[in-house]
């Protein structure tokens, strides 16, 4: 985590499923596949109100991850960390 109350604090993707984010405001769901990790909007306050990825809206298909991009979430920020 890169800001908000859990800033530091890190979160193992061991599920095939995690999901992140303030039901009601803005919801992921980061998912394993055999080629890598993608992340999904799942729901929203607002339409059309994506999760970001280095700023830019994921829209609602699911985008693949890369290491050291940049998630904003529900007004958090989280680093994705490829090991």
């Amino acid at each position: 985590m890169l800001s908000g109350a859990f800033a530091g604090r890190e979160l193992e993707l061991a599920k095939a499923l995690t999901t992140l984010g303030r039901p009601g405001v803005q919801v992921a769901a980061i998912t394993r596949r055999s080629d890598g990790f993608y992340i999904v909007h799942v729901e929203s306050d607002k339409a059309d109100n994506y999760p970001l990825v280095n700023g830019t809206p994921i829209g609602a298909q699911a985008r693949r991850l890369v290491d050291n991009d940049v998630i904003q979430l529900a007004g958090v920020k989280m680093g994705f960390f490829a090991s």
